[in-house]
């Protein structure tokens, strides 16, 4: 048994990386019923925003992410849709709705987001090892065989690059 458990103000960090799809929230709902009654859990949920072309985007919406940009060196040069955004953000509250009516307290869920700068499988270890994560949670839907062959999936590419992690691949 490791003494790690009992160490004072431990925690365990779970990075899960939705993907604002319809049934991305089953992911939340077995985290919930699986920790059901866990105290010690942090929860940092991330997602991936596609890039956009400032061309195809208004100037306000520009300049309001090119302002963001200051306080996130990480995003400087990146730009996406807002519509993009205020799904996540929906995505987002409906994540902390679930989670502390399952019992977790609100402070212990931080939402964040990246934008699809390279590799997503990258990406998403990156941040679990910047947030001390030591559990990656994330789906996998059931892509046709062509697209599996071709391009393969974010899940998949996360399992097989994991290292000193856990990564728990949930069916939706």
């Amino acid at each position: 048994m490791s003494s790690k458990k009992f160490e004072r103000g431990f925690m365990e960090r779970f990075l899960i990386a939705l993907d604002c799809q319809t049934d991305c929230e089953k992911i939340i709902d077995y985290m919930v019923r699986v920790l059901k009654g866990t105290q010690d859990c942090e929860f940092k949920i991330l997602h991936i925003l596609a890039t956009a072309s400032p061309d195809k985007l208004r100037m306000e919406e520009v300049q309001r992410i090119e302002h963001m940009h200051a306080g996130r060196p990480d995003l400087a040069g990146y730009f996406w849709k807002k519509e993009d955004e205020k799904i996540m953000e929906r995505c987002f509250v409906q994540a902390r709705e679930k989670l502390v009516i399952g019992g977790f307290r609100p402070e212990s869920v931080l939402f964040l987001f990246a934008v699809q700068s390279g590799d997503m499988a990258e990406i998403i270890h990156a941040k679990a090892a910047e947030l001390g994560c030591s559990t990656i949670v994330l789906g996998r839907r059931r892509p046709s065989l062509v697209k599996q062959l071709l391009v393969g999936s974010v899940s998949t590419s996360v399992f097989k690059s994991a290292r000193g992690s856990a990564v728990w691949v949930i069916e939706i």
